[in-house]
């Protein structure tokens, strides 16, 4: 199977999971009030566990893996609690909650078919918790359209990196965090080091330094976004930046919901 989560997970409506939240939930502020907010996230998690446990809400693992692989690229997630196969929650121990916290959130629900978790901030005052939820199901995340009408296939390289995506998403489906991918397509390239680079930027041939990029070859670099908003902005703000270093070009692919986008940006 190209995505493993290690436990069997069983379906839970929304009301559901909100009644058995609400118990956790009076949990995780009484450990908070209890340790104080300076603790490392792994003495919550495992504070937490054990409570939950000890309130008979079922079967409770911390660090659950989900393993995502393809041929001979492997990657393993792993979730900090689960409770009862139903209900995730992801524990920081942090000064904020950010946009990639949120997106790491909804991205184990995806890799575990399911549907509703928590975000939980131990560090502030009072504890930070955002409800996680998402109606894609698994078979929604395969059905997808791959746009390819503005992709060039450049060169040997770029016609590998149209395919392996191509291949990726059938395996894995869409949605997913992009870092996924840009891990496999170093894992096939021989590791990041072979892929990672740093190349000039420049303004009217005064180097302002270097930037480190994704390159397929010395002239031709690949970025993976998932902008779904003013996406031309966007690509406007990606052609400005290869205007000013030595690339020929950067393979774009986007992920805007199930529309994904191949497209070549020229110098």
């Amino acid at each position: 199977m190209p995505i493993e989560p290690s436990v069997k997970i069983r379906p839970i409506s929304e009301d559901e999971f909100h009644s058995i939240d609400h118990k956790i939930m009076g949990v995780v502020f009484k450990i908070h009030n209890e340790l104080g907010r300076f603790c490392d996230e792994k003495i919550y998690q495992n504070e937490l566990a054990y409570r939950c446990g000890e309130m008979g809400l079922g079967e409770v693992a911390t660090e659950v893996p989900i393993r995502v692989s393809y041929r001979g690229f492997q990657k393993i997630y792993f979730s900090d609690l689960v409770v009862d196969r139903r209900i995730m929650y992801e524990l920081k121990a942090v000064e904020d909650i950010i946009g990639q916290h949120r997106k790491q959130a909804i991205n184990y629900l995806l890799l575990m078919g399911m549907h509703h978790g928590k975000l939980i901030n131990m560090r502030p005052q009072s504890v930070q918790h955002y409800f996680a939820s998402t109606k894609l199901t698994t078979e929604k995340r395969y059905d997808f359209v791959i746009d390819v009408q503005k992709w060039k296939d450049l060169d040997e390289d770029s016609i590998w990196l149209k395919d392996l995506m191509a291949n990726l998403l059938s395996e894995w489906g869409a949605f997913l965090d992009t870092n996924l991918f840009y891990d496999a397509i170093s894992h096939f390239r021989g590791g990041p080091e072979h892929v990672i680079k740093t190349i000039p930027v420049t303004i009217d041939s005064r180097v302002l330094g270097t930037q480190h990029m994704h390159l397929l070859n010395p002239e031709v670099a690949f970025k993976i976004s998932s902008a779904t908003k003013a996406v031309p902005f966007y690509e406007r703000h990606l052609q400005s930046f290869l205007s000013h270093t030595p690339l020929r070009a950067i393979q774009w692919i986007n992920f805007n919901h199930d529309k994904i986008l191949f497209k070549t940006l020229l110098r």
